[in-house]
């Protein structure tokens, strides 16, 4: 039996041997058609299971993305206004307030449920306060989750579109556009692929 009796090594059963892989290099005793048929129906058994975790990594997969494709963009905290929210991908960079630091947090699937880690608390999307999918969210309602330290509702509004020449954007865009100055472009670039 297993875990019984000492000195017994591992990987000594009559007529059979497994490697490292597990069902890979397996020999049977062909005068026992009974073991084959069990082995056979354990390796289809273990077929299936990786088929189905697979389509079920994939279905999360496709939830997370349809939810977050709903919320990206520039939101503003509906309490305080100075603190604004870039989603972009599955990242909130957050900024503002009373703290001049931009922060970034993950927003993932977690439980079935949209997840925002800001490590020192974290919050579920209300999932019931958006409107039906293909009309544009205007609020996003995040409540603390199940765990997180105690804190408040967050409510997010979508952002206004900021006008041309808005002070914030001014600086950004004329280093940009400016001649003979690629650096920002790359800079973006790089950006964005350490995201992804």
């Amino acid at each position: 039996g297993k875990g019984k009796g000492k000195g017994k090594g591992k990987g000594k059963g009559k007529g059979k041997s497994f490697s490292s892989e597990g069902f890979g290099d397996i020999e049977i005793d062909s005068s026992d058609p009974r073991k084959a048929i069990e082995l056979a129906q354990r390796r289809a058994k273990q077929r299936d299971r990786s088929a189905i975790s697979q389509a079920q990594r994939n279905a999360q997969l496709r939830y997370e993305k349809d939810l977050l494709d709903r919320i990206q963009g520039n939101w503003v905290d509906d309490s305080d206004p100075s603190v604004s929210y870039v989603v972009s991908d599955g990242l909130c960079s957050v900024s503002g307030g009373d703290n001049s630091r931009t922060f970034r947090n993950r927003l993932s699937v977690y439980g079935g449920e949209l997840c925002w880690d800001a490590r020192r608390f974290w919050h579920n999307l209300n999932i019931n306060a958006l409107p039906p999918a293909g009309e544009e969210v205007q609020r996003v309602e995040w409540n603390p989750a199940e765990g997180s330290p105690p804190c408040k509702q967050i409510v997010w509004v979508r952002a206004p579109p900021a006008p041309e020449g808005a002070a914030e954007d001014a600086g950004e865009e004329e280093k940009g556009t400016a001649e003979g100055s690629p650096e920002p472009p790359l800079a973006e670039e790089v950006a964005e692929a350490a995201v992804a």
